[in-house]
């Protein structure tokens, strides 16, 4: 079965684009509780109107609702989802586990998609997300093939990203523009600190990065990849932009559409979707892309196509030896001096105004200062190709198909159309009955003519079955309004919403029997096993948790459902999510760091008033953030070819980010080379642990990454005194 080509839509324009494109399915957020905050989202009398429209045409409507979610936040959140519910959303993409606990209980008929927020790779984190009714996981980018094998195998519907830009962490598990922009990329507000320019220090000495943008990846394309997705059972193939124009989006979707019907892209297809927006183009860590393969270090900025060179700079003009086309309103940007403009005017050799120059030939135009000779010249954005597409788009008529089985036995009779489309069919009949043909009788082409008028209309007729009588005739105008009125009926029988199934939420969670506090060592080097000899020493118990692989399954404490008895990295954030967490079956979670003071109250006192008993969660007391984890290595892509396994350059040093703010991180891999960073400075609110307690938390987290024993053994003392 041929996989959905699923569209980002983040305004009018792009849902224009992507039907006209032929979609099957569109994504976009609402004005709150998405992970766009900045898109222009749909409100909710335009997202009914969308969902109406999409539906008409057999196009399938995802909402996004996927970003954490705070105890005083859940009541707004659901009346809100039962609304889009109400409307006849397709399903809701999720990333708060206690939003999708709470809709699975409260709303069983609707659909629920893990949101790639929860970073899920593998089967055992699928199987405990259909305990929670889940029935299509979102992959996280960074799947191998094998990886996503294997979760297709699981039965669940699998949808994975197959263009469009790239987190350089693990989504949901950035936290590097909350902590230091106070930007939270998990409530939709990423301020991008990965596009960002910095340098990287080892043991204090500057290393060239040669590219001051160390971790902003490249642009994903497996858009010529799409068909061995499909092979491997993928159900849905998602391309990224809800804050991309609609020229991207119309290319991208008519793009995987064309590979999917195994038609070759051209090679000015390649530079058609280029045009509309790149960063470079890599094929990620589904192929095994690292290091230079994976990451563009010059620029964080759209690409574009190479255009031509500068030859020649004179005043207010510059001169440019072209290799491409160039029309008079494209969009351009010098390389070296990343400079852009619109081409407002443009000249010939002999200083004549024009509108179009083609390659091969210099060009003046009046660009910004500053522009040196040999600078590259980009086109980022194509005028005739926007022309071109706004035409397509404008011309397009995105119709669904219906059948007919048309029937009149006799003179005297009225003609019966029943019209058909899946398991939706409708009857109508004329109002008047058929009279003895005096000349031509009303016969099959005469129907077909009248019925096929329906350009205006959200239908057409595919296939047609006639029954007629002989000599039956019938005027031209009620054979167009029996046409009218079938197409009416039909229309509000597709529309029509099943009635709403809405339980009572009667969820017992069963008590935990955790009895202990946590303390994790989170690095490899020498330094800091010292540490947590020192730590195992003092506490003489088995709390020591050195936790150093994010996708291992096996271990005491595990980040993304793991087999562990107590859970990490899902931000945890209202009472709810502690439920779900207990209903997959394990004992306790960490709380989210995205949490202040009033938010954990809120979430224990929900839980506690609900439940009747203190909710099983740890509060982390003590930790350097981590702020990111990402399968790429900085260290290892700038001092060796970003390829190699397990160089150890990143536990024999001390690796630092520094930002042009002055912002400092610094870098731990693990044995698998998982890399973290971590924040400079100390989380610490040991002091707050007695207000903790008051709100029924019992048990608390200490995390050491490059503490030495004096800054241990000082925060130890803290916490007991």
């Amino acid at each position: 079965m041929r996989p959905e080509i699923l569209a980002p839509v983040g305004s009018m324009e792009a849902l224009n684009a992507a039907l006209a494109a032929g979609c099957d399915a569109v994504y976009f957020g609402l004005p709150s509780f998405g992970a766009r905050a900045f898109a222009n989202n749909f409100d909710l009398e335009t997202t009914k109107e969308v969902i109406e429209r999409c539906h008409l045409c057999g196009v399938k409507v995802y909402i996004t609702m996927n970003t954490i979610l705070y105890e005083d936040e859940m009541e707004d959140a659901y009346n809100m989802a039962k609304k889009v519910h109400l409307f006849g959303v397709d399903a809701l993409i999720i990333q708060d586990l206690g939003f999708i606990h709470l809709l699975h209980h409260r709303l069983p008929n609707l659909v629920l998609h893990a949101s790639t927020q929860l970073s899920i790779s593998n089967p055992y984190q699928i199987e405990q997300l259909k305990k929670l009714g889940v029935k299509r996981v979102v992959l996280a980018r960074e799947c191998t093939k094998e990886e996503v094998q294997a979760c297709v195998d699981t039965g669940i519907e699998v949808e994975v990203f197959v263009h469009g830009a790239l987190c350089i962490c693990y989504s949901g598990q950035c936290y590097f523009s909350s902590v230091h922009y106070g930007r939270s990329g998990n409530r939709g507000m990423c301020a991008q600190p990965c596009r960002m320019k910095y340098s990287l220090y080892e043991d204090g000495n500057k290393v060239d990065t040669h590219g001051d943008y160390v971790l902003s990846p490249k642009d994903l394309s497996l858009i010529d990849e799409v068909n061995t997705l499909a092979d491997m059972g993928v159900c849905s193939l998602k391309i990224e932009g809800r804050m991309k124009s609609a020229p991207y989006v119309y290319e991208s979707v008519s793009q995987v559409k064309k590979v999917l019907e195994n038609m070759e892209r051209s090679r000015l297809d390649e530079q058609n979707l280029r045009v509309t927006f790149n960063r470079e183009y890599t094929v990620g860590h589904m192929y095994g892309a690292s290091g230079k393969e994976l990451m563009n270090s010059k620029t964080c900025n759209h690409q574009g196509i190479e255009i031509g060179r500068v030859v020649k700079v004179n005043k207010n003009k510059i001169c440019i030896q072209l290799s491409q086309d160039l029309h008079q309103n494209d969009g351009i940007r010098f390389e070296r001096e990343n400079l852009g403009c619109h081409v407002n005017f443009m000249y010939d050799k002999k200083q004549k105004l024009i509108s179009f120059m083609p390659k091969n030939n210099t060009v003046l135009i009046e660009g910004p200062l500053g522009v040196h000779v040999g600078s590259i010249v980009r086109k980022t954005m194509d005028s005739e190709l926007n022309k071109t597409i706004d035409e397509k788009i404008r011309t397009s008529n995105r119709q669904s198909k219906v059948n007919a089985i048309v029937t009149c036995s006799a003179v005297g009779k009225p003609m019966v159309m029943e019209v058909y489309k899946d398991s939706t069919s409708v009857c109508v009949s004329t109002e008047i009955d058929s009279v003895q043909a005096l000349k031509r009788a009303t016969d099959e082409e005469t129907l077909n003519k009248q019925f096929s008028k329906t350009k205006d209309s959200w239908a057409s007729f595919g296939r047609i079955e006639y029954h007629l009588g002989k000599d039956i005739y019938f005027p031209i105008s009620v054979m167009n309004q029996l046409r009218r009125d079938a197409l009416e009926k039909m229309k509000e029988a597709c529309l029509k919403q099943e009635m709403l199934v809405e339980n009572e939420y009667h969820y017992v969670p069963q008590k935990s029997k955790t009895s202990f506090d946590l303390f994790e060592i989170n690095s490899m080097n020498q330094k800091v096993d010292d540490s947590s000899c020192y730590v195992s020493e003092m506490l003489n118990n088995e709390n020591v948790i050195n936790k150093s692989n994010i996708t291992g399954v096996d271990g005491f404490v595990n980040a993304h459902l793991g087999k562990g008895k107590i859970v990490d990295s899902l931000n945890i954030s209202n009472s709810y999510g502690v439920a779900a967490i207990l209903e997959m079956g394990y004992e306790s979670c960490v709380l989210s760091d995205e949490c202040d003071k009033y938010q954990v109250e809120a979430l224990m006192k929900a839980f506690l008033n609900r439940y009747h008993f203190d909710a099983p969660v740890y509060k982390t007391l003590y930790q350097k953030r981590r702020l990111m984890t990402m399968k790429h290595c900085p260290v290892n892509t700038a001092l060796k070819d970003g390829k190699r396994v397990g160089c150890g350059l990143c536990h024999s040093h001390r690796y630092e980010l520094e930002g042009l703010d002055g912002k400092c991180v610094f870098l731990l891999g693990d044995k698998d080379c998982h890399m973290r960073l971590y924040d400079v400075n100390t989380m610490d609110e040991i002091e707050n642990r007695k207000e903790y307690e008051s709100y029924g938390i019992k048990h608390f987290r200490f995390v050491f990454t490059d503490e030495n024993q004096e800054e241990v053994k000082t925060a130890f003392k803290a916490y007991n005194r």
